[in-house]
């Protein structure tokens, strides 16, 4: 259940938060620190953890579970305490098939592609079909906006526009601890890739939230 970085298309196996830099597969170049980006993150972080049960500033909550932790050594039972640990897997909550784009593809049909299937992120993949990165809405709009010697055109390619760093997960992979990782490392999506290497699938984080939405009884335990 272990997540993997694919680099330009090939499985390495340093750890992602000693490769992965902040900003995650959205990133193309350092941010600039604002007070707008990081209410955001922090927006992200807050809500990810109250779904989770970890809001450390309810004390209210916190009051409730030492509570529920004296009754339980005094002989009294808490059956939201006794339920066992929350699993959801990955493969569960994936959405398949992949949508994916060549490289080489101009921003034109990329975009295109994103609006017939109303989607933001796009695998990129080589002519011999390996995962070679992920192209986002966000990153091909703000290649377009950006200033250089020559004005960018949607006829351009997406090589400039996307990131060769993918962090990936297994099937099997808890969404609770992708739903970590994503907040962590400001992923807005990971890719689900069996052992043997094959795309089955991807995980956005609208799907994450939601899903921890519609799971309110999800253990608050920790990983």
């Amino acid at each position: 259940m272990a997540l993997v970085i694919y680099d330009q298309g090939y499985r390495i196996k340093t750890p992602v938060k000693t490769l992965f830099t902040p900003g995650g597969v959205e990133q193309m170049s350092k941010p600039a620190h604002t007070a707008e980006a990081g209410t955001e993150q922090d927006h992200d972080k807050d809500t990810v953890n109250q779904l989770l049960g970890k809001d450390s500033g309810s004390s209210s909550q916190g009051r409730a579970r030492q509570a529920a932790s004296a009754y339980q050594k005094t002989g009294g039972s808490n059956p939201v305490l006794e339920q066992p640990r929350s699993y959801i897997p990955a493969s569960l909550i994936m959405s398949h098939p992949v949508q994916s784009v060549l490289q080489g593809t101009k921003i034109q049909a990329a975009l295109y592609k994103m609006k017939q299937f109303d989607i933001s992120h796009l695998l990129v993949l080589s002519n011999s079909g390996r995962m070679m990165g992920i192209v986002t809405e966000k990153l091909l709009l703000q290649y377009l906006s950006s200033q250089g010697i020559q004005p960018h055109s949607v006829e351009d390619t997406i090589e400039a526009c996307y990131s060769n760093k993918v962090v990936t997960a297994t099937p099997d992979t808890n969404i609770r601890q992708l739903a970590v990782s994503c907040v962590e490392n400001q992923l807005s999506c990971i890719p689900i890739v069996q052992e043997n290497g094959n795309l089955t699938g991807i995980i956005t984080r609208t799907d994450l939230l939601q899903s921890l939405i519609n799971n309110e009884w999800l253990d608050s335990r920790s990983l």
